[in-house]
């Protein structure tokens, strides 16, 4: 994932391994790492261990989504997945909505635990494992998926009228985290219009399935930032950002660092 901001010191290449088998174990299903060069001399200035700074960034972007596009009276967040993108999302999701409980699913119980533990000791509200992904979709006002699955997670008809989803895990072509079914439901923003319809399973193939088309794309997230009235939400619309990762936030990020140096 290369990439460069004109007028920045730095240009940066993310290299991303994304291993789905590892999740059964004690490693990470994805790991990045983060080559930092001066954008004059081409000299490398630093690698940086992208696992960390991906979560954050990422979740950064999922809480300038939520807060643009979810409404603004929730009560329950909703995550499936117990790795590192679940558990950055956590306190930030918590900066721009006011929730009374989080509840978590993961296949694994052991993983489920260890989460609602973690999470606990770092927010007043509840957070509770469910045993089902279903339940976290039906009962979630805001719902996060973040996973490496390669199947939706729950029938699209389960989420409730007025809820936000931010899916921001498996973004490779064969893999869906969301049904045709959710797609075809909702508003929906995007981080890149370009590599959503050539990478991202979620939205290529309900395109493949004719079921939506180009157009259902209503927007990039940076366009909302511009102006967030692009897109008029209604009470009962179910929004969602998708989400695969652009370079970009990864070099703003990094040059920032290394600007600490």
């Amino acid at each position: 994932m290369p990439a460069y901001v004109f007028g920045l010191g730095t240009v940066s290449v993310k290299v991303v391994s994304v291993k789905p088998r590892n999740r059964n174990g004690s490693l990470s299903s994805t790991s990045a790492t983060i080559y930092v060069f001066d954008s004059k001399t081409g000299s490398e200035l630093a690698s940086i261990a992208g696992d960390n700074l991906t979560a954050i960034r990422t979740a950064a972007s999922s809480a300038v989504a939520t807060d643009i596009l979810a409404l603004k009276e929730v009560e329950t967040l909703g995550i499936i997945g117990t790795g590192k993108q679940a558990q950055a999302h956590v306190p930030t999701l918590l900066e721009v909505r006011s929730v009374s409980r989080v509840l978590v699913y993961s296949r694994s119980k052991a993983h489920r635990a260890a989460f609602v533990r973690s999470a606990s000791k770092n927010t007043s509200v509840p957070v509770n494992s469910v045993t089902s992904s279903e339940e976290v979709a039906r009962k979630s006002d805001v719902l996060l998926l973040a996973t490496s699955s390669r199947v939706p997670l729950f029938r699209g008809s389960t989420v409730r009228l007025g809820a936000h989803v931010n899916a921001i895990g498996a973004a490779l072509p064969t893999s869906q985290e969301m049904d045709t079914t959710l797609v075809k439901r909702s508003v929906l923003v995007v981080d890149s219009v370009e590599q959503a319809v050539t990478t991202y399973g979620d939205i290529m193939i309900p395109l493949k399935e004719k079921a939506i088309t180009r157009s259902h794309i209503r927007a990039e997230l940076g366009e909302m930032l511009l102006d967030p009235n692009i897109i008029e939400r209604g009470k009962s619309d179910i929004t969602i950002f998708k989400a695969g990762g652009i370079g970009v936030l990864d070099a703003v990020f990094a040059d920032y660092l290394v600007s600490k140096l």
